[in-house]
């Protein structure tokens, strides 16, 4: 599918107004996210991976707001600078950061069940699939999410006890 210079430069106007809209009017990098959107648009237009033809906008419009939402989570994961381009300075080494997390992490492990205990490690650290753990644990497949959740949300409590 082919587009006319007039076209995208109608979507990319379109785009703008509302990253800007979404991100703030002084978010430096509302280009960058309008850039991205384009490109992931004409990208699966040349793919053939729209389905509707007819629904360009509500496409494109999708195509934005998975832009939008993924650089706010890179916003929310990046680590904040200051003012001065330094870094926050650490108080130790990142390594003994590391090995007192691990510490942490192993003794609210340990006082999970076993079950929980093995759900998650299987999980997360193993990386064994839905249909393993069921198996080893004797677990339904339809009840796999739901002691998953139960398992973290016990987890999460006892570590935030700890700390």
């Amino acid at each position: 599918m082919q587009f006319t210079p007039e076209a995208i430069e109608q979507f990319r106007l379109k785009l703008l107004y509302k990253a800007r809209y979404h991100l703030g009017s002084f978010c430096a990098d509302v280009d960058d996210v309008v850039q991205e959107t384009l490109r992931r648009f004409l990208s699966a237009a040349n793919d053939g991976k729209m389905r509707n033809r007819e629904s360009i906008g509500a496409f494109l419009n999708g195509i934005c707001n998975n832009v939008i939402l993924e650089y706010r989570r890179h916003l929310w994961r990046d680590p904040q600078w200051e003012v001065n381009g330094h870094g926050a300075e650490r108080s130790v080494a990142p390594e003994a950061e590391i090995l007192d997390l691990r510490q942490d992490i192993d003794a609210g492990l340990a006082q999970l069940s076993q079950r929980d205990r093995f759900i998650l490690c299987a999980f997360f650290l193993e990386e064994k699939t839905k249909e393993e753990i069921c198996r080893e644990v004797g677990l339904p497949k339809n009840q796999f999410r739901v002691a998953l959740f139960r398992a973290k949300e016990r987890f999460r409590r006892i570590y935030r006890e700890r700390l």
